[in-house]
């Protein structure tokens, strides 16, 4: 399988600079959802990269 992607297409996004308390909001959610599911849940968090925005 050939990859054709360019390195600034994988630059599309960066991790999101969040608030203690949205942080703390995205953990809630995640023990929520481990103890829904029974398993290990990890919510990941990015935003559109400002030097290679759409």
């Amino acid at each position: 399988m050939t990859n054709n992607k360019s390195p600034l297409d994988y630059d599309r996004y960066a991790t999101a600079h969040l608030s203690p308390d949205l942080l703390q909001r995205i953990s809630s959610l995640e023990e929520d959802l481990r103890n829904a599911t029974e398993k290990e849940i990890v919510l990941i968090a990015y935003e559109e990269s400002e030097h290679n925005a759409t």
